[in-house]
């Protein structure tokens, strides 16, 4: 791949990223998105979007559900005990 090409590729890629982030950002606990909506969303192809996703779901923000949907949780915050 040329330069210039791999150049525009990331771009495109860093635009899509930063329209999934948008729409993350504004999710809120119970919403849901599938693999194919954040393609629509971000333009990022299948495998991109699944990554960001189950990313997402190891780090506690999204789970799973059997027909391939995530939805936003609720980040459970340690509280410090009482002194």
């Amino acid at each position: 791949m040329k330069k210039s090409a791999a150049v525009r590729r990331s771009f495109a890629v860093d635009a899509g990223l930063d329209k999934f982030q948008a729409f993350l950002l504004e999710m809120v606990p119970g919403d849901e998105v599938s693999v194919p909506r954040a393609m629509e969303i971000s333009g990022l192809d299948a495998p991109q979007c699944e990554a960001v996703l189950d990313a997402l779901a190891r780090a506690g923000l999204m789970i799973r559900l059997q027909h391939d949907a995530f939805v936003r949780q609720r980040l459970a915050v340690a509280e410090a005990p009482a002194s």
